[in-house]
């Protein structure tokens, strides 16, 4: 066999390995294994050191450890080696968000050791968050997180009014276009009813879709926002 393509069966195998490695280190962080996915990972890296796809993987299994700094070094390692990464900066951008969120965490700590007659026992509950947001925003607005709430709430709000309000004006129009009172305009009716083609009913469609999809990420978001906030108050030992 030539030594080329000795050398490229060998790259093969090696690309084999590295896929195979990398498929069974994610499984692992599925299955919150997180000392094999690790192992997996370290093994991966000993087979291809230095490129995007390990360095993106070593960032994963730091962040499903919670080891945050750690985490966004490999994804700044793996946008360095591949600019045009789009998913490592997107990971860079949420590990630094629970960086923030563990520095805050910390302060908070701290401030309940040095003042705990400031602070009140933590007695929210997710499933409450949740049944609040059957109202969308309510829920976060439930566990203080006041621009997501307020945001969600307001978009909601525009959704749904323009929606009652124009299925409202069609069906007020139907009504008067059948009606026989002389101080009724039949004729404008039936020119509103026309305008409700194919495209307005497909855009009502569409933002009825959208708001029902608000309404179910507000729901488990507000739910999830809170398990968050109490399980980061068990973590600390402190009832904030």
């Amino acid at each position: 066999m030539r030594q080329d393509d000795r050398e490229a069966l060998e790259e093969m195998e090696r690309q084999h390995q590295i896929g195979e490695l990398v498929r069974r280190t994610r499984r692992a962080l599925s299955a919150n294994r997180f000392s094999q996915a690790e192992a997996l990972a370290a093994e991966a890296n000993a087979l291809a050191p230095n490129t995007t796809t390990v360095e993106e993987l070593l960032g994963d299994v730091a962040m499903a450890q919670k080891r945050y700094e750690d985490a966004r070094k490999h994804f700044e390692r793996a946008l360095e080696i591949e600019p045009i990464n789009a998913d490592a900066e997107a990971k860079i951008g949420e590990a630094a968000i629970r960086i923030r969120e563990s520095t805050d965490a910390v302060g908070r700590m701290e401030q309940a050791v040095e003042n705990p007659e400031d602070h009140k026992p933590f007695s929210k509950q997710p499933i409450s968050a949740a049944f609040y947001s059957a109202i969308p925003g309510l829920g976060h607005l439930y566990c203080g997180d006041y621009y997501k709430g307020l945001a969600i709430a307001g978009v909601a709000m525009l959704l749904l009014a323009w929606i009652l309000s124009t299925l409202l004006t069609y069906q007020g129009a139907t009504m008067i276009a059948g009606a026989t009172n002389p101080r009724l305009d039949p004729d404008a009716a039936r020119d509103v009813v026309a305008g409700y083609g194919p495209l307005m009913w497909t855009l009502i469609v569409l933002a009825i879709l959208a708001y029902l999809t608000i309404w179910a990420y507000s729901i488990y978001d507000a739910w999830r926002t809170c398990q968050r906030l109490v399980e980061e108050h068990d973590c600390l030992g402190i009832n904030l």
